[in-house]
């Protein structure tokens, strides 16, 4: 599967780094994903070490634009990029707080992965505003949802100094930051209020159907605790 085949990102980060997880989601996020990457110029936000920038480059994407706020992780994908030999022409990593990014530079992209990230913020309307005004046809989020069919969502916090967590910004209290775990309908309603209605949902209980061995590394998908989603902008509402 696609990360035997490039075992570093195993271990350029702490945060579910497993291969069989990483595969796994790999399958969901990407693979399933093909037809709307190919030849797409991706904006991938909160990209960690890159694992994912790196993954749509290898399934067709013509440029990526990562953005995170961990120096680290930044020039770990660097790193990682250049031992896999990947054309420096191909990507771009920023440094820097995804909102103030999004709000100070312009970003012309086809297709936003946002993953694993809309558990970790409660600026919802900031995130989804930047979202569109990037003017992409499709938007793929995997994120920790609650289990309601209320559009609801369950305040959290964030202890910033964890690499899995969120990182610290403007609206943070020392190392702690408030965020939310959206249930499933209120990001249907988020995404449908800022002009993206929902294009496919990726079937994880199907996938794992029968495949007691793999549920370890995915449990929080086979319990449907968390979602993989894909959205295609609405009629002009990119306008």
């Amino acid at each position: 599967m696609f990360f035997d085949d490039y075992p570093l990102f195993a271990t350029t980060s702490k945060t579910a780094s497993s291969t069989s997880r990483l595969n796994l989601r790999h399958l969901a996020m990407i693979e399933a994903n093909k037809d709307i990457l190919d030849g797409a110029r991706v904006l991938d936000l909160a990209s960690h070490d890159g694992r994912w920038s790196f993954a749509a480059l290898k399934a067709g994407a013509a440029h990526v634009t990562g953005v995170e706020a961990r120096q680290g992780l930044v020039e770990g994908a660097e790193k990682t990029f250049a031992e896999y030999g990947v054309d420096k022409g191909a990507y771009d990593f920023v440094h820097g707080d995804l909102f103030t990014v999004l709000l100070e530079q312009d970003f012309d992209v086809d297709v936003v992965l946002c993953l694993g990230f809309m558990y970790h913020t409660l600026r919802y309307p900031e995130l989804l505003h930047a979202i569109t005004n990037t003017t992409p046809m499709h938007c793929v989020i995997d994120t920790k949802i609650i289990q309601t069919d209320e559009p609801t969502v369950l305040l959290r916090t964030n202890d910033t100094r964890a690499q899995s967590a969120a990182a610290k910004d403007d609206t943070s209290h020392g190392s702690t930051v408030i965020a939310g775990w959206p249930s499933l309908p209120a990001v249907h309603m988020l995404l449908h209020t800022y002009g993206m209605d929902l294009e496919d949902q990726f079937d994880w209980p199907g996938l794992l159907a029968g495949n007691q061995d793999l549920l370890g590394s995915v449990r929080d998908y086979h319990t449907e605790r968390r979602v993989t989603l894909r959205y295609r902008r609405r009629g002009d509402a990119g306008a």
